[in-house]
């Protein structure tokens, strides 16, 4: 069974340029985000099986709370020749914002999308008064660990002194 771990990234206010076209997540585009999310988890060690109606069935579950409320200034879409190509899903997870979900369509990989998704939720982040941003990633999916590293995250226990205190 894939093992999972908790990281968390210490927000910092830095320049950020983006060259690509980001837009706010909503709930109308559950439909088109289900197709990329698919794309991105099939093959992978993340896969369970899911079918697109699952995938939108849980797409639909994060808006409507599932893990917290999503942080709808912190969710983005990457747009690319007019369709979704990346996109990553904010929550507030037990009292802590926490990406619930980040995703690349496949033919759009390697191209920075993920690493401007997750700057572009830092600074929403920033601007709204958070100073740390959590995630779980499963240990055996390389680069997504290997990427989170490199932005600054690290891993932290999966129960903290908040988690106790708040339940």
């Amino acid at each position: 069974m894939p093992r999972r771990i908790r990281m968390r990234l210490d927000l910092e206010d830095k320049i950020r340029n983006y060259n690509v076209e980001i837009t706010p997540v909503t709930e109308e585009t559950i439909p088109e985000l289900a197709g990329i999310m698919l794309d991105a988890y099939r093959d992978t060690v993340d896969y369970e099986g899911e079918d697109l109606k699952q995938t939108e069935d849980e797409l639909g579950r994060v808006f409507r709370g599932l893990y917290g409320p999503v942080l709808k200034e912190a969710s983005h879409t990457i747009w690319e020749n007019g369709e979704a190509a990346a996109s990553v899903l904010v929550c507030l997870f037990k009292h802590e914002p926490t990406i619930t979900y980040t995703f690349t369509r496949k033919a759009s990989k390697r191209k920075g999308y993920a690493t401007a998704l997750i700057n572009k939720a830092e600074e929403e982040l920033l601007k709204q008064g958070y100073r740390t941003l959590h995630l779980f990633v499963t240990l055996e999916n390389r680069d997504a660990v290997n990427l989170y590293e490199s932005l600054g995250f690290y891993e932290v226990p999966v129960t903290t002194v908040t988690e106790i205190i708040t339940g």
